[in-house]
């Protein structure tokens, strides 16, 4: 009787703890949001991107994402990995936060904040909305080559992040939501004449 007691306790005190990092996620958004109102600020997203889709652009600055931290929005799909599970292992959270590293971001930097704030809490549907926005602006203006390149890079960090956690002597490595998630990046970053 104890513990039907406790889970919606349990329940109550997980939907607080998410309400208040959801909130903490506004916050931070918003924070960004506020410093990015210029056209100036638009090019330049435009130009580091190769997005020409305005509204794409505006999407992007209205959640408040600059050049300075958009990588962790393309990293987005490995929070997602990450998180297919329902929760994010230590070792899934380096190999996220290697990624970044990888590309030259600190500790310190507004991408890497963003990034342990969704390894933390999973991402909001409106930032997952905003990935798969930004997926579609990079699939529409990027050349083949690039495209490729790109699709590699995000598959194999996926990946590593889904085989972080590993399985038992190396099998099933990789679950099936992790499997899931996977796929759906792949099919986020294909044309649509991609066969």
């Amino acid at each position: 009787m104890a513990r039907s007691m406790s889970n919606p306790l349990a329940a109550r005190e997980r939907a607080l703890e998410e309400a208040f990092f959801r909130t903490v996620d506004a916050k931070l958004l918003d924070n960004l949001r506020r410093r990015l109102t210029t056209t100036q600020e638009l090019e330049r997203l435009a130009a580091d991107t190769g997005i020409h889709d305005e509204e794409v652009l505006k999407e992007l600055l209205d959640l408040g994402f600059t050049p300075q931290n958009l990588l962790a929005l393309w990293l987005v799909p490995l929070t997602q990995v990450a998180w297919a599970d329902g929760q994010v292992q230590p070792a899934e959270r380096e190999a996220v936060l290697k990624a970044l590293c990888k590309h030259g971001y600190s500790e310190d930097s507004p991408a890497w904040h963003l990034l342990e704030s969704w390894l933390n809490h999973k991402p909001c549907a409106e930032v997952l909305k905003a990935w798969k926005d930004y997926a579609r602006g990079t699939v529409e203006s990027a050349g083949e080559k690039r495209l490729m390149l790109l699709r590699q890079e995000l598959h194999n960090r996926a990946r590593e992040v889904a085989e972080a956690a590993g399985g038992v002597f190396g099998v099933h490595s990789v679950s099936k939501a992790e499997q899931m998630v996977l796929q759906q990046i792949d099919e986020a970053l294909r044309r649509d004449d991609d066969v």
